[in-house]
């Protein structure tokens, strides 16, 4: 009973690997946070580092408590802390990310106003404070019980490790993570949470994403062992959601469960597309795939839109395509002209339904979690 009494409200779980430059300003964006301390534990899991990074972790006494172990990569991390977490939320960090000011207030607070939710996330900035450089990433905020609604389904997934927060008596029923995924580990947790609880997302960018050099997710052009890395980890975390998925009466074949592994794999091959770039048809395929999964979300203008420039990526093939659109993303008047001319996506205008996993699947003749 006292050890209950004493457990803390939430734990703030750090994965570390070699991040002796930024562990320290990762624990002080927590320890800054305006919230009791005697309600939130601080977790370092360090993943076999051969720096400094347990030693200046270390130096935080028992404010903060830090667990060494063998190198395993991000499963390995996830599955040792969550083992080790006293919180009844956990709430993550990479190592070489920080937390802003109130981020930990919002999470509870959120959890509070959604107390079946097993996950909270928002958006991040992306930081790279070498260049001077912090930019606000796309997000689309989806709560509530996602499954049953393809157009949840497939906008859904803006979720990054530094930007979720998990319920751990919500979490415990995905886990262990499959140890193989050394990175996309958090993929693998937000694809499956909506399967077990509703979600929650607030808009606020409360996390800052740091670039680097040494970042484990890195797009880096030239660096074709780190890409070919990331693209065999994200395959496999789509193939471990498949798997887990068809274990627990959900078919992976039918409906915007389909719709929604879909629109993971397209992502993979785009990854795969970075690495032997396809020919003009494997592209324009690839196009016409992506525009199938997302045509019900998209207005008459911007279906037409769609196909146009799949036509126009047969004309140019992927390399010629591809420098177009670059081209295009980088003219912000442009952009904002053709969202007025060919809106995008069509507005929501059924609310989400709160229907719990048992229900939703009872609603569409399946089974449940």
């Amino acid at each position: 009973m006292n050890a209950e009494m004493n457990s803390p409200r939430i734990t703030a779980l750090i994965g570390a690997y070699n991040h002796e430059r930024f562990i320290a300003e990762a624990i002080e964006s927590v320890l800054s946070q305006d919230f009791p301390a005697a309600e939130m534990e601080i977790l370092v899991v360090d993943d076999g580092s051969t720096d400094g990074t347990p030693q200046i972790a270390g130096r935080y006494g028992a404010r903060v408590r830090c667990i060494g172990k063998e190198n395993g990569g991000q499963a390995s991390v996830f599955n040792r802390g969550f083992a080790e977490a006293r919180g009844e939320i956990i709430a993550l960090l990479d190592g070489d990310d920080v937390w802003l000011p109130g981020k930990v207030r919002a999470v509870v607070d959120e959890f509070e106003r959604n107390p079946d939710a097993g996950l909270v996330y928002h958006p991040n900035q992306v930081w790279n404070p070498e260049k001077g450089i912090c930019v606000n990433t796309h997000f689309h905020a989806v709560s509530g019980w996602v499954p049953g609604s393809l157009s949840r389904m497939v906008t859904y997934g803006d979720c990054s490790t530094s930007g979720m927060a998990v319920r751990r008596s919500v979490v415990q029923k995905l886990l262990p993570v499959p140890e193989g995924l050394a990175i996309y580990a958090d993929m693998y947790l937000a694809c499956l949470m909506i399967f077990v609880a509703p979600v929650a997302a607030r808009p606020e960018y409360l996390t800052r994403y740091r670039q680097h050099a040494e970042n484990l997710t890195s797009f880096a052009s030239g660096d074709r062992a780190r890409q070919e890395r990331r693209w065999a980890c994200y395959a496999e975390a789509i193939s471990q959601v498949r798997a887990w998925l068809a274990a627990h009466g959900h078919d992976p074949r039918t409906g915007e469960i389909a719709a929604f592994l879909k629109h993971q794999e397209l992502t993979a091959q785009e990854m795969r597309f970075a690495l032997t770039a396809p020919g003009r048809w494997e592209y324009f395929s690839f196009l016409r795939e992506h525009a199938a999964v997302h045509r019900p979300l998209w207005t008459r203008g911007y279906r037409a839109f769609q196909a146009g420039t799949s036509l126009l990526a047969l004309a140019l093939g992927y390399r010629g395509y591809e420098a177009l659109r670059e081209t295009y993303r980088g003219k912000q008047p442009l952009q904002q002209f053709r969202a007025a001319l060919i809106p995008d996506e069509r507005a929501e205008v059924a609310p989400i339904p709160a229907h719990t996993p048992g229900e939703s699947a009872r609603a569409a003749g399946g089974q449940g979690a």
